[in-house]
């Protein structure tokens, strides 16, 4: 299963402040998936709080990372940002009871279903709403009619792009 656990280009959405974070978050779990994984168990203690520990910061780097992108929604204008701040909301609330079941369950050993689980959780999200965010901000320059409408969406993708 790690071995799936790197960043392929088609999951880029164009926006290189956003890849890069995605590729971050990507390759944290892969991290997590090497030190906890079944093939690691000669190598780790075993400690159910380590890696416990580990994937609650995970959802902390996701949690920050939503909101640096919800930051540069708003910066752009995105017309879905509401949609978008919500299924944010929801996925960290998925990953808490998540987190809370692994823990009261005592895991230690970051199985191949539990990988998938965190997986997917994360790129179901980069590929379905952040993609639709990515073809707004793409088509941005598009809309613009007027010359003082370019300067402000210019001012936006400028400020956007000094995006952290």
């Amino acid at each position: 299963m790690t071995r799936l656990l790197t960043w392929h280009d088609e999951w880029s959405l164009n926006i290189d402040a956003l890849d890069a974070e995605h590729r971050g978050l990507i390759e944290h779990l892969a991290d997590i998936c090497h030190r906890f994984g079944p093939e690691a168990t000669s190598r780790r203690s075993g400690d159910a709080l380590a890696l416990i520990g580990a994937l609650t910061d995970l959802g902390e780097a996701v949690r920050e990372h939503f909101k640096r992108e919800e930051e540069l929604m708003q910066t752009v204008g995105y017309e879905d940002i509401a949609e978008h701040r919500t299924e944010h909301a929801l996925l960290m609330a998925e990953y808490t009871d998540q987190l809370r079941h692994w823990r009261a369950e005592g895991i230690d050993v970051f199985d191949e279903e539990a990988q998938e689980s965190v997986r997917d959780w994360i790129l179901d999200h980069i590929l379905g709403a952040d993609r639709e965010f990515a073809r707004f901000f793409h088509a941005i320059e598009d809309q613009v009619t007027s010359a003082r409408d370019r300067h402000d969406v210019a001012a936006r993708l400028n400020a956007a792009r000094r995006y952290p």
